[in-house]
């Protein structure tokens, strides 16, 4: 009876653990399958631009509606800080949450908010106020304009061209910190409209052609342009490198650097303050927004295929600092409406974010315009048809705006009248930073502690992956500018894959165990190197492959010889050194597990974890010799042996020299 009894009890033990086990789980699947069912389920193609590697949903087939493939997708996404684009009926892009971008839809939504806050030019003449004061707050650019050197610009010799002349500048800002451009100034004499043109994330900079031709032409035509670089761009990648640039830093940099320029621009006698601008594209278009909310003396502007009420940039030197937070939440058109009634011109194209400005923002900004009879001076060039580009249709619409509003002189608008002139003419500091002052930073810690803002490990650290992928690829010598960058790439983004890896899947993520062939306690070594072998495949593909687009066999393991310290050869080595007479077959055999644990090992970010894959690889090589009639142990004790024996010959030698 006691043992039937037993039997009931364990049975009803058994049921419940099994109800309980399918509710314990609580009805988890991994993401990839989820989003797999979803996509099957409603017939919809998802595209991805994460990764769902490790991710499980909770309660996952509860979270979908069967009524709505967008419902189910918020609600499986929301808990990964992922979202969806829908890219057509059909197909969805699966990223990552962007604080800065959001969609047409949302920009009309907060547009529509926005004009009930006022309804004349005193209330929004409060609301002004209120934007400009805390956008300065929420950019904290005060502190740093006081700290400002004041120092003057360092000027290149003038070179003339046909209408124009260029002169390049390196303008030190904070102490040590530089600034570079080139000043483009008309030929003829006599007081001429500022133009300040802020760079863009355009290829080449403020080199490009199109850039270039730009300046040199509304030069031409009677203003003075001034172009610079991003922060971390250019020249400025000498000083601080190019990670530096995607910082909260460089949004505030650029901005100073701006209004540097103007302070020292504005000055000269042959401008006249009262034609005062600032015209950039893309992320050059998101400074000419905030430069004009900083600062009074711009007296029309000229955003560039940039402006959107839903859109605040998508470079953190454009967006870090979280200045649509302002008066309750604010939006860059709301900013860019602060500058009314001066000249407004906002160029937009069909091919990116700017494709709702002639239905979405600028019926906002002529609202506002009108608060002040001023809808003649806003104007929009929408390019229906275009892409996101400083092409010749967007610079015309530049042209024609500064002809309209400073009086340039339309009859010198040639663009083939401009020198498209080599990088290097453009140069303050030489081909190669030779010339750059002995003052100047060359780290970007050495700016940080301008900013009152702790060191920022992550950023520090991808500088320092920076570093390493250009000295090992500089080791190769390619002498190719356009394949040493694709390498460098490759490597750098293998190395930040890497230890992010590393960083966000720590030894306490694998449960404490025991080895199955020792039978001894998983050590920490151990359980980092199970945690980080999860990592996708994905990651060591991309290496691999984009290594060998550009490499030889011969330069790739150059490379993977880079990640692990030349283990190969150094144990390589220790091998011949212990096995007597060490046959071209065992050394086959012994150098081609060496290739295999150092390829393993490039995806570990520890020295410990690097050689705890060359341990695994060197087990297999004395297991190998063990095979076939050698004897590890014997060889590795006779080797200790023999060292040691050298050893006190040595030192006996030694002794017997130090006693004569």
């Amino acid at each position: 009876m006691k043992k039937n009894l037993l039997i009931i009890l364990l049975a009803g033990v058994f049921v419940t653990n099994a109800f309980s086990q399918s509710y314990e789980t609580q009805f988890a699947k991994p993401l990839g399958q989820v989003l797999q069912e979803i996509g099957t389920r409603f017939n919809v193609k998802l595209k991805y631009n994460v990764d769902t590697a490790g991710l499980v949903v909770t309660y996952a087939d509860f979270r979908i509606r069967p009524y709505s493939v967008e419902e189910s997708l918020t609600n499986v996404l929301a808990i990964f800080d992922y979202k969806f684009v829908k890219q057509d009926d059909k197909t969805y892009k699966i990223k990552a949450y962007e604080y800065p971008r959001r969609t047409p839809e949302d920009g009309k939504k907060m547009l529509t908010y926005l004009n009930t806050l006022y309804s004349d030019s005193a209330q929004w003449n409060q609301r002004s106020a209120c934007l400009k004061k805390e956008v300065r707050e929420k950019l904290q650019i005060d502190p740093i304009l006081a700290q400002r050197v004041h120092a003057k610009p360092i000027l290149s010799k003038i070179r003339k061209h046909d209408g124009y002349t260029a002169q390049n500048f390196a303008m030190e800002t904070l102490p040590g910190l530089y600034v570079c451009g080139t000043i483009y100034t008309p030929l003829a004499k006599g007081k001429h409209a500022l133009i300040l043109c802020p760079n863009g994330h355009w290829p080449e900079g403020r080199y490009n052609k199109d850039e270039q031709t730009r300046f040199g032409t509304l030069a031409c035509m009677g203003a003075v342009c001034v172009s610079y670089d991003l922060f971390g761009w250019g020249e400025s990648e000498l000083q601080v490198t190019a990670i530096a640039h995607r910082t909260s830093v460089a949004e505030i940099v650029q901005l100073m650097n701006g209004l540097t320029i103007l302070d020292y621009m504005i000055q000269r006698k042959d401008i006249d303050p009262g034609r005062v601008a600032s015209n950039g594209g893309s992320g050059g278009g998101t400074q000419v927004v905030l430069l004009s909310v900083l600062d009074n003396r711009f007296t029309a502007a000229c955003p560039t295929v940039s402006l959107a009420s839903h859109f605040d940039g998508g470079c953190p030197c454009e967006s870090a600092m979280p200045t649509t937070l302002s008066c309750g939440g604010t939006n860059n058109a709301e900013l860019m409406a602060t500058f009314a009634p001066k000249p407004l011109c906002v160029i937009s194209d069909g091919g990116d974010w700017t494709a709702s400005v002639p239905t979405l923002e600028f019926p906002y900004l002529k609202r506002i315009y009108g608060f002040f009879n001023a809808t003649d001076k806003v104007t929009n060039v929408h390019l229906l048809n275009e892409k996101h580009d400083f092409g010749i249709n967007k610079r015309a619409a530049v042209y024609n705006f500064f002809i309209h509003t400073f009086g340039l002189n339309k009859s010198k608008l040639d663009e083939s009248k401009v020198t498209i002139e080599p990088i290097k003419d453009m140069l303050s500091f030489g081909d190669n930073g030779e010339k750059m002052p002995a003052n100047a930073i060359r780290q970007y810690k050495d700016v940080e502690k301008y900013f009152n803002k702790k060191a920022d490990s992550k950023i520090n650290s991808d500088i320092d992956a920076e570093k390493r992928a250009e000295v090992w690829t500089d080791s190769l010598k390619l002498n190719d500018k356009a394949k040493e960058a694709r390498v460098e790439a490759v490597i750098f983004k293998h190395i930040k894959a890497v230890r992010d890896w590393h960083n966000e899947h720590p030894y306490t993520t694998i449960p404490e165990g025991i080895d199955p062939i020792t039978g001894n306690p998983l050590n920490k070594i151990q359980r980092e190197v199970i945690a980080n072998s999860a990592k996708p495949k994905s990651i060591h593909e991309a290496l691999m492959n984009g290594l060998r687009k550009d490499l030889t066999e011969e330069q790739v393991e150059k490379i993977l010889d880079k990640y692990t310290i030349g283990k190969v050869a150094f144990t390589m080595k220790g091998y011949e050194s212990i096995v007597p007479n060490i046959t071209a077959k065992e050394k086959e055999y012994i150098l081609g597990q060496l290739k295999l644990a150092r390829e393993r090992a490039v995806d570990f970010k520890s020295m410990k974890d690097i050689s705890a894959i060359f341990e695994i690889y060197k087990n297999n090589c004395e297991k190998y010799l063990n095979d076939n009639g050698r004897n590890w142990h014997q060889m590795y004790k006779d080797f200790v042996t023999k060292i040691i024996a050298e050893k006190a010959a040595k030192k006996k030698a030694a002794a017997s020299t130090n006693s004569k």
